[in-house]
């Protein structure tokens, strides 16, 4: 690493996970690293300097050290944001819940209302299907009606004009035949004139005027034949006429049948485009739906995701409030030993300061000659000229300008009543 990508020293307050990774940084470059913020000591620091700056050695001695308030603070702010988190996280469950359920339920009206305008398009379709064959049907009925209609025509037409034929016949048949009887009219009369003239030919005259009449029987008989076949053809055309009416009716029946048909046949078109309509209004809001589904997707999504995040969010202090506690119970077993060891320790010095008669002095102020806060004991004639505490907690011996620490500050406590009761053990010793 070089020397510019070096932490450097920065003002103001650090946590202590960042002082951890910065002082790392600043070991593993092979330089010393400050305590508090973890950046590189000057180089003009003494060799026993742990701190960049008095700043930071006030804000580590008053910061750094964890007390019973601060955690017990730390624990009940972190029993609070779980006691927050908690109910929060239920509360976005329970909405994603429903509005889970209320999509659901919107979707399947939606599909529903969807199937059933889709069932009356195809129920408009089939409507549509059979009144298209019904009209088709009466087409085709008021055309073989037609048809009909016209063959009935034609033969009313066919057979009058054969009636008027066999009328007409008839007619010259009878004139015919009264001709014949005004003729053998006129032979009797020429018969009778003649039979006063030729009582000879009476007799002739008499069975030509009987075969006349005969003849005249005959034609009347033909006469009245004839008008019968009349009355038959008149009475074959009133048939035919009203053969030809009546299939004129049906004709108009079947005109009324396929206008009825063409009417419901319109009928059927228009529910058939209703249908469709409301069809294509259901696939709106089908359409609609899926997109309201997607948009609730979409913030189920963003609300599965912020649980998520609350839940990552809890279970990460909940994890920084377990290494807290950890640490906590850490520092009162290393403070309770420290503090046993300092009794230890205590009641040894006690009991060597009893044994050789010391009195433990108290300290003065050294800031004038060993900086600020140092307090201490200045001793004549004993080789060690100066007994001095720092601020930070350190003992440091001194002895012609040469300093002697007594271990680093965390082990202050312990190091220099140990080094002190060496000391009078050794006196003892020696007396």
């Amino acid at each position: 690493m070089s020397e510019e990508d070096l932490p450097e020293p920065l003002p103001g307050p650090m946590t202590e996970d960042d002082a951890a990774a910065r002082a790392a940084r600043t070991r593993a470059a092979g330089h010393r690293a400050c305590r508090y913020c973890g950046g590189a000591l000057p180089a003009g620091k003494r060799a026993d300097a742990l701190d960049c700056s008095d700043d930071h050695r006030r804000r580590f001695n008053r910061e750094r050290v964890p007390t019973a308030a601060a955690r017990d603070s730390g624990e009940a702010r972190l029993e609070q944001a779980a006691a927050v988190l908690g109910p929060l996280t239920d509360q976005l469950a329970a909405v994603a819940t429903a509005l889970r359920a209320d999509l659901a339920g919107s979707v399947a009206d939606a599909l529903a209302e969807a199937r059933s305008a889709q069932t009356d398009a195809d129920r408009a379709r089939r409507e549509k299907t059979e009144a298209d064959t019904r009209a088709e049907l009466a087409e085709r009925r008021a055309q073989a009606a037609h048809e009909h209609r016209e063959a009935a025509e034609q033969a009313r037409r066919h057979a009058k004009s054969e009636a008027a034929h066999q009328v007409a016949a008839a007619k010259d048949d009878a004139r015919a035949a009264w001709a014949q009887v005004a003729e053998h009219e006129r032979t009797r009369g020429a018969a009778e004139q003649a039979r006063e003239s030729a009582e000879t030919q009476r007799d002739q005259a008499m069975a030509e005027h009987t075969a006349m009449a005969t003849e005249l029987e005959e034609a009347r008989r033909e006469l009245h034949r004839l008008r019968a076949a009349v009355d038959e053809r008149i009475q074959q055309a009133d048939t035919a006429r009203a053969a030809a009416a009546a299939a004129e009716q049906r004709a108009r029946a079947a005109d009324t049948a396929r206008e009825l048909a063409q009417h419901d046949h319109r009928q059927a078109q228009d529910r058939a485009e209703a249908a469709d309509s409301r069809a294509e209004t259901a696939r709106t809001e089908a359409a609609q739906a899926h997109l309201a589904l997607a948009a609730a997707q979409g913030l189920q999504a963003r609300a599965d995701a912020e649980l998520r995040q609350a839940r990552a969010e809890h279970d990460s202090q909940r994890e920084r409030a377990v290494t807290a506690e950890e640490r906590a119970r850490a520092a009162d077993a290393e403070r309770e030993r420290s503090a046993a060891e300092l009794a230890e320790l205590r009641g040894r010095l006690a009991t060597a300061q009893a044994a050789a008669g010391l009195v433990i002095p108290d300290l003065t102020d050294l800031s004038s000659n060993h900086g600020d806060g140092v307090r201490g004991v200045a001793l004549s004639d004993a080789g060690i000229e100066v007994v001095a505490r720092h601020p930070d907690g350190t003992v440091v011996l001194h002895w012609r300008n040469t300093r002697i620490p007594l271990g680093d500050p965390g082990h202050a406590a312990e190091h220099g009543p140990a080094v002190a009761a060496a000391i009078l053990a050794a006196s003892s010793e020696r007396s």
